[in-house]
């Protein structure tokens, strides 16, 4: 089950219990026999656990990148219509940024949580600073009216459906002065553009988080995959 948490600053946060299906109380047996036993599957798990997270790390980013690159924000950032209301010079820009979402999964092993440690696994900082702080996130503007910086990126994961531009709303019919070719911001008094609502995304629901809730049985069979072979 995930939860928000604080571990490591990330907000994806999941700890599992290692072989917590398996009982080591053997009865009949003396307390310093189930002692010695439970003594050497440590020493199994303190053993295999370095390659297990290696794995379980490696696996995670192929299947955290898959569910973002599926959603259908990131089609839309490419060549679709985020792409064009943002004016998003180049759509690799989001590539940035899953990449670095994948290079900041982190798996850690705690010894002393639970009978024989556990795993936790952290994926987003809950801050979003680990990718609002990449120059993909932003591209600065110049044109007639003026120039300035399109945060994009924080609007896509953080602004919902807030007025963003002010007496401006997009059209896709006027393409001349447009950075993609697909249309332009238009002066209308009183409007105010806003994300498009089917893409809009808050701090706790946005389209990263949901594409992780996608696969959040997909990432607890990894794990315990790992483990399982791992920890023979």
């Amino acid at each position: 089950m995930w939860f928000v948490g604080g571990s490591v600053h990330c907000m994806y946060v999941e700890e599992v219990g290692l072989m917590a299906e398996v009982s080591i109380e053997l009865p009949g047996f003396s307390a310093s026999f189930n002692k010695n036993v439970q003594a050497e599957v440590r020493q199994i798990v303190k053993r295999g656990i370095g390659t297990v997270v290696t794995n379980i790390t490696r696996r995670l980013g192929l299947v955290v990148g898959a569910a973002i690159r599926e959603s259908r924000e990131y089609e839309s950032l490419l060549a679709g219509t985020l792409r064009a209301e943002f004016g998003l010079p180049d759509p690799s820009a989001i590539d940035a940024v899953i990449n670095e979402w994948i290079e900041n999964i982190a798996v850690a092993y705690n010894s002393s949580g639970g009978q024989f440690g556990n795993l936790t696994i952290g994926i987003i900082d809950s801050d979003y600073s680990d990718v609002l702080t990449l120059p993909e996130a932003s591209f600065s503007y110049s044109s007639r009216r003026g120039s300035g910086v399109l945060d994009w990126l924080r609007w896509l994961l953080l602004e919902g459906t807030n007025a963003i531009v002010r007496d401006y709303d997009f059209t896709s019919t006027t393409t001349r002065g447009s950075r993609t070719g697909l249309g332009i911001m238009v002066s209308r008094q009183g409007n105010a553009w806003t994300v498009p609502s089917e893409f809009s995304g808050t701090a706790g629901d946005n389209f990263v988080l949901r594409s992780l809730q996608s696969i959040d049985e997909e990432i607890n069979n990894i794990v315990r995959q790992e483990i399982t072979v791992g920890l023979k």
